[in-house]
């Protein structure tokens, strides 16, 4: 029992790792053991981050360089990891972005880059990393979803970001569906707000983060353990018999509304 957690010779690959929530469950699957292929575009900041993580875990850690919105990138990048490690045991869809405009003129190029890196940019990795998941019948998919995808927010310009949220979510229940023949796991946590560099501008502002955490019943944003935790259980053999869940890691919130 004490070993369930544990993914020792697992292969996962975190796309969307350079920075934020996709580092720091990079960094939780090596502390369990796992080998870790960390990709985006920012290759430079990658490779820092790469050798952080294998200093600190002392498991293997590499980074590749993909464009998730281009099929032809995220191809190569599934030719790299299998190449370099034989195979994919974990897919981890980090990538994403958060453009907010008004919903009056909000323009159609910037929904079109949210669509494209959020929802098409998840659909094909898990197209070409679920390739090898379903020849050899056996996976686990962990998409990042948000709490946005089921809860509009008191502020306004989400339009999009919700959009591509809710759409991800569905994407993870359908491709449940269609994997569960060949054992594959695909589930999406969907968190709060997360303690990264990129949650700066609301930690900053008291006021703001105030107004944040004021309906969520533990009175907090999310810590990077909260999140290592769900997502090392997601990879694990502990969860091998969920899938299709949207699993809110938000204190509470979506459970008073």
């Amino acid at each position: 029992m004490a070993d369930m957690f544990r993914l020792d010779g697992k292969v996962a690959v975190i796309i969307g790792g350079a920075g934020g929530i996709g580092e720091i469950m990079a960094k939780g699957l090596a502390a369990q053991g796992a080998k870790v292929a960390v990709a985006s575009r920012n290759i430079q900041k990658l490779g820092d981050i790469a050798r952080n993580i294998q200093a600190e875990t002392k498991s293997e850690a590499v980074a590749f360089q993909a464009d998730v919105t281009d099929k032809d990138s995220v191809a190569r990048l599934a030719e790299q990891v299998l190449k370099k490690f034989g195979t994919v045991d974990i897919l981890v869809n980090s990538q994403g972005i958060n453009t907010k405009k008004p919903a009056v003129g909000f323009p159609v190029e910037d929904w079109d880059q949210l669509f494209s890196v959020n929802v098409k940019g998840t659909m094909l990795a898990c197209s070409e990393f679920g390739k090898v998941m379903v020849e050899k019948k056996r996976g686990k998919v962990i998409n990042v979803s948000s709490v946005r995808g089921l809860r509009a927010t008191l502020w306004g310009g989400n339009e999009g970001y919700c959009a591509t949220k809710g759409a991800v979510d569905m994407m993870t229940r359908s491709l449940a569906s269609e994997w569960a023949p060949f054992n594959i796991n695909v589930n999406a946590i969907a968190p709060l707000l997360i303690r990264t560099p990129l949650a700066a501008p609301t930690l900053n502002d008291p006021e703001k983060l105030q107004k944040y955490v004021a309906n969520v019943p533990f009175k907090r944003i999310g810590e990077p353990q909260d999140l290592m935790g769900l997502c090392v259980f997601l990879a694990s053999a502990a969860s091998d018999f969920i899938t299709g869940q949207i699993i809110y890691l938000d204190g509470g919130l979506t459970a008073v509304g």
